[in-house]
């Protein structure tokens, strides 16, 4: 009978608990009321639409955007998000040097990736954005883009290799990616040559797909983001294995760095011409190097920038390249018009090194990869703290509000750019991108939190 109580007693302390958090949520968004939404069910809010995968979550997205548009207001629980993709909002949001901080469903990456760039806020992102930021300088990514020459190269050997072997039989493009990707990232940035698309090794690659799923699952629920309701859930023994891959890889790149630093091999790997290094300075070697020289960069830091890059630069890079190409298979035109002006170009040598320099020839080249980014950006939401009150036309948004950008679903709004579904990269030449408003185009955000690694990955 006791035992009964105790249920009983705290059952209703729970429910109670949830009630009072849910009109308190109520009063605080009193001034969101006229914003159009799907009608919550108290407590749990619009949780019951989403989906259990991305896809089934993206389409949740776009059918709200078809019923109410590019500004709305969405319940997670006691929680209140505003999705929004309005260019006029977005430019007010994202230009603020006071609305920086993300919202508390990026707190979910903190046990993979710390307080890294990403997640960090205030004095501690500033300093580190200034510090990682020479990393990324031009001349720097000029010697970064012979690595990402013998990365790909490597690839589409294998892949001729598999095609002579076998001439019918179909192959897993984006897999090939996501090796030579992190083939590229591992050099570049943290100055270690693995090799994984020689030895075969796709265990972190698959782990962090694996991991990523689930943590867009959990980012739209509810419940699952309570963490002892996520301990008991279906995910979490995954997670808790993806997590450890993700971090024991991590741990052995920066183990083998630190090495080479004790048995001072650092400096000559520096000037040799078989290191494939040489007088680069990635990120890793970078912190390394500050902390060294006395900067206070826990071993902890350290591991949370290169797990943050590894997620950005990696996954983003290889989801890019991946669409883009897919993009092309769908439309021949397209891909034969864009084989013309390399051939034109650069001429038909497969072997030739790429340079920035002529890179930044393919005029046509570069507006494909922006229409790809457009129809299947790597990145289809971004989310924002609104730090202090902010109005947005009539409508003021409370402090502590979490703000959904759609980049999805703008990129797909008949009023932003006409036909969406169809491949046009001419919707990036000059004269029509000086009819949009800036800010209806965001693939690597905007303002002074954008993404740093635009220009190695873009």
């Amino acid at each position: 009978m006791l035992i009964l109580s105790v249920i009983v007693a705290v059952f209703v302390v729970i429910v109670v608990t949830l009630v009072v958090t849910w009109l308190r949520a109520l009063r605080k968004y009193d001034s969101l009321k006229n914003v159009p939404g799907p009608t919550p069910i108290p407590i749990i809010g619009n949780a019951l639409l989403m989906g259990t995968t991305t896809v089934a979550l993206l389409q949740t997205f776009l059918d709200l955007q078809k019923k109410y548009g590019n500004f709305y207001k969405l319940w997670m629980g006691p929680r209140l998000h505003l999705v929004i993709y309005k260019p006029e909002y977005l430019e007010k949001i994202m230009t603020s040097h006071v609305h920086l901080d993300k919202t508390s469903g990026y707190d979910l990456f903190e046990p993979w990736l710390g307080d890294g760039l990403l997640i960090s806020t205030g004095k501690k992102w500033k300093l580190r954005r200034k510090m990682i930021t020479p990393t990324f300088h031009f001349k720097i990514l000029e010697e970064f883009v012979k690595v990402f020459n013998k990365s790909f190269t490597v690839m589409t050997e294998i892949m001729e290799k598999k095609v002579k072997q076998n001439s019918n039989e179909s192959i897993e493009l984006s897999e090939h990616i996501n090796l030579a990707s992190l083939d590229a990232i591992c050099e570049t940035a943290f100055g270690t040559c693995l090799n994984v698309q020689r030895n075969g090794n796709r265990e972190y690659v698959q782990a962090l797909g694996r991991f990523l799923e689930i943590f867009v699952v959990r980012f739209f629920s509810a419940w699952l983001r309570n963490p002892v309701l996520f301990r008991l859930s279906k995910y979490y023994k995954e997670y808790s294995e993806t997590l450890k891959i993700l971090h024991t890889f991590t741990d052995n790149i920066i183990k083998a760095r630190k090495e080479e630093y004790k048995t001072h091999k650092l400096d000559q790997k520096q000037n040799s011409d078989d290191s494939g290094i040489k007088n680069r300075v990635g990120l890793l070697d970078m912190l390394l190097q500050a902390k060294e020289n006395g900067e206070d960069i826990p071993d902890e830091d350290i591991r949370a920038e290169v797990d943050t890059f590894m997620f950005e630069g990696h996954d983003t890079t290889s989801s890019g390249i991946a669409y883009t190409l897919y993009a092309l298979a769908e439309n021949p035109d397209v891909q034969k018009k864009l084989y013309n002006e390399i051939v034109d170009t650069l001429g038909s040598d497969k072997n030739m090194d790429l340079t920035i320099s002529n890179l930044n020839d393919l005029k046509y080249l570069d507006i494909v990869v922006k229409e790809a980014f457009r129809k299947y950006p790597p990145v289809p939401m971004i989310e924002r703290k609104i730090v202090e009150d902010m109005d947005l036309d009539a409508t003021t948004v409370p402090k502590g509000t979490d703000v959904s950008i759609f980049l999805y679903g703008m990129n797909h709004d008949p009023k932003v750019f006409p036909n969406p579904d169809k491949f046009e990269p001419e919707r990036f030449l000059p004269e029509s991108i000086s009819s949009r408003h800036t800010f209806a185009y965001l693939p690597f955000s905007a303002g002074p939190r954008n993404c740093i690694g635009k220009s190695f990955i873009f």
